[in-house]
């Protein structure tokens, strides 16, 4: 085989492991090289091929350094000058947009010094930095959105802009507590100005010193003294750990009036993170200095993608629970990116407003690029126009100047990207149905780019419930009693949904006496001779037993299995099993009474009538007996139909029919619609 064919098949083979799916192709990994070039230094990354979505437009990279001197850059070649001529540890991360495999695995290694030694034209370079605006003490910027199992940058910025040196701590606070599962592990952090990671709890030791507060001058007012923050650190610290469950600290020293540092973190994205996929989070930064004057929190928000496509959608909340659902809103947030060859003049975003949330009262809470909102005349000036159609929000950018990230000359990639931010409320008929909204962008008159969707689903919700009823018994009215009982079922269910019952009876006692008289006929007689005389003895003996026999029970119903729907607010069916337990308590008690009389005759006549005969003496003795039976029966039933009136709106009434098995009945309904009645209270 020639040279050219062997060539030709491993190029195939290349470009086949290339397109493999993402979750079958190995890790990709990037890597940079740089050249020293007089007394600077280039770099050039050296990438993998991308991996194109199907109908995305042109896959590309965008590109981050840290020159490991405290600065970082968003150029694809950059060209960095060293302020000395030592070496330097430089990471590189690349994030692959529009792209379907998974973002290559960054890069850290060292870079050789520039030939020559700098010059001043190194203190005049400057590159971006991370505070949110000139004068902001504190920032906290995201080098990409999140993505589950991928490495992610975050650049806190600090800076002096007071006339004394300023050390204090940095605190960052991550995985939020409002989320079932954390999104981040802590990788490093990587320092150039002496950062020390402090470990321990997050209590603030360090006293408040008032001999500090003295002026930067003498005669002159001390303004910075004047000033106190807003919050003590133990607040702020109180506040903070009961809204994230991680933290990261470090200590500074040595921060000049003027200067401005930058601290790297890298933390790893959990899997999962997948469940919270276009939700938007959130991390804080909190920068307090050693002598108090400074307590200053930054909050940055994140939307988690699946895939890092600059237009998308995220919401606040990917789940959230149902109860006092009015009180709650919907934040949505809608990014775009303008990738053309030129820049737009007009970008229109229109998303669906999902049923159950009232479009009427949306609230535009932020925009970029900043515009006003647009009058009802037309303007010449920049604005954001709004407007509301069947089941749609349409936010329109006009006369704006958004750069395309092909177009000449523009190399700050941020400036080509813009956002919507807007806020929904609960209709006021909501139902637990899952949310879901999804936008559409157009750029000038480009075709539309369809976004991913942003769903919102509600917890199941746990409501309990109590009962009071009671249970007629048609065939036999000594079963007739009261119940208590509780209920579980979640909360305000739309659809099909499983109830829990247990339910505890208490029948009347019954008590049952009888009483039996028992005499001993013939009476026997005795015939004594005495001094010659002859008399008669008879005895009468009888018996009175008198027998009770008390019943009491207990019974305890378990629905271990009910399978229910509402129908409309005022209607509930279910059907399900039931399971009947009755404990039994039968105690008799017999009580005996013997009673004796001896009677003497006067005359030696054996049947001389009665009342001549004289009582000699009587004799009565009593003898008590009491035995106790417990018993338990299991009756297993079945529950053909169940309904509810006003099942939705808290107390209502439930009907019921029960047919069950008894031994040596067989199957039987002693349970009637009218009969089994009960009253239901949820909470």
């Amino acid at each position: 085989m020639s040279i050219r064919c062997l060539f030709t098949l491993f190029f195939l083979l290349q470009l086949a492991v290339w397109n493999l799916p993402a979750q079958n192709a190995p890790e990709r990994q990037s890597d940079f090289i740089s050249k020293p070039e007089a007394a600077r230094v280039r770099f050039a990354p050296v990438l993998p091929p991308l991996t194109q979505i199907a109908g995305a437009p042109p896959a590309y990279y965008d590109y981050y350094w840290e020159f490991g001197d405290g600065t970082f850059g968003f150029e694809k070649e950059p060209l960095h000058y060293y302020a000395d001529s030592s070496e330097h540890e430089v990471f590189f991360l690349a994030t692959g947009k529009y792209d379907n495999g998974k973002a290559p695995k960054s890069r850290k290694k060292k870079t050789p010094p520039p030939r020559e030694k700098p010059g001043g034209i190194a203190a005049v370079h400057q590159g971006p930095n991370a505070l949110p605006h000139v004068s902001a003490p504190l920032g906290l910027k995201a080098v990409r959105n999140p993505r589950a199992t991928e490495e992610w940058v975050g650049v806190v910025a600090y800076a002096n802009h007071n006339p004394l040196v300023l050390s204090g701590k940095l605190y960052l606070f991550y995985n939020q507590r409002d989320y079932k599962n954390e999104h981040f592990n802590f990788l490093e952090s990587r320092s150039h100005f002496g950062e020390k990671e402090a470990g321990g709890n997050l209590t603030w030791h360090t006293p408040l010193t008032f001999d500090a507060w003295a002026a930067a001058s003498p005669g002159e007012f001390d303004w910075y003294a004047a000033t106190r923050p807003s919050q003590s650190p133990e607040e702020a610290l109180s506040k903070l750990e009961t809204e994230y469950a991680s933290s990261q600290s470090w200590q500074f020293a040595g921060l000049q009036p003027g200067d401005l540092r930058h601290l790297f973190v890298s933390f790893q994205a959990t899997p999962e993170m997948l469940a919270d996929t276009h939700a938007i989070i959130a991390m804080s930064a909190l920068l307090v200095s050693d002598d108090q004057r400074i307590v200053e929190r930054f909050d940055l928000e994140m939307e988690i993608v699946a895939s890092h496509d600059p237009n998308y959608i995220a919401v606040s909340q990917r789940r959230m629970g149902f109860r006092r659902i009015r009180n709650k809103d919907l934040v949505y947030k809608v990014h775009f990116q303008n990738n053309g060859e030129g820049p737009a003049s007009t970008v229109e975003i229109t998303c669906d407003a999902p049923p159950g949330l009232d479009a009427a009262q949306m609230q535009v809470l932020d925009a970029y690029p900043k515009s006003l909102l647009c009058p009802s005349q037309s303007v010449e000036w920049s604005c954001l126009d709004t407007a509301f159609q069947a089941n749609k929000l349409v936010f329109t950018f006009r006369n704006i100047y958004l750069p395309g990230t092909r177009q000449e000359g523009v190399s700050d990639r941020d400036s080509t990207k813009g956002f919507v931010k807007f806020r929904l409320l609960p209709d006021k008929k909501v139902r637990k149905l899952a949310f879901a909204s999804q936008a559409s962008i157009v750029f000038d008159k480009n075709p539309p780019i369809r976004t991913n969707s942003a769903g919102t689903a509600f917890k199941a919700g746990f409501s309990p419930g109590v009962m009071a009823g009671r249970n007629v018994f048609p065939s036999d009215n000594a079963l007739n009693h009261y119940f208590v009982g509780l209920i579980a079922a979640p909360f305000k269910p739309h659809r099909h949904f499983l109830q829990w019952e247990i339910m505890a009876g208490f029948p009347e006692k019954s008590e049952q006496i009888t009483t039996s008289v028992d005499t001993f006929p013939p009476r026997p007689y005795i015939f004594i001779e005495n001094t010659g005389d002859v008399q008669f003895r008879i005895v009468d003996s009888i018996e009175t037993t008198t027998h009770i026999v008390e019943n009491s029970s207990l019974l305890l119903n378990l629905v271990p299995l009910q399978l229910r729907k509402n129908w409309a607010d005022w209607l509930s069916a279910g059907a399900g099993l039931m399971l009947n337990f009755e404990f039994n308590q039968k105690t008799t008690t017999g009580n005996s009474q013997i009673h004796r009389i001896e009677y003497r005759s006067p005359e030696p006549e054996l049947f001389a009538p009665r009342e001549l005969w004289f009582q000699l003496f009587e004799d009565t003795h009593f003898v008590k007996n009491t035995t106790t039976r417990n018993s338990v029966f299991v009756r297993p039933a079945i529950l053909p139909i169940s309904t509810s009136v006003w099942s939705d709106k808290g107390p209502h009434w439930v009907f019921a029919t029960f047919c069950g098995w008894q031994k040596n009945r067989g199957i039987t309904c002693p349970y009637l619609p009218i009969g089994n009645s009960r009253l239901v209270f949820y909470l």
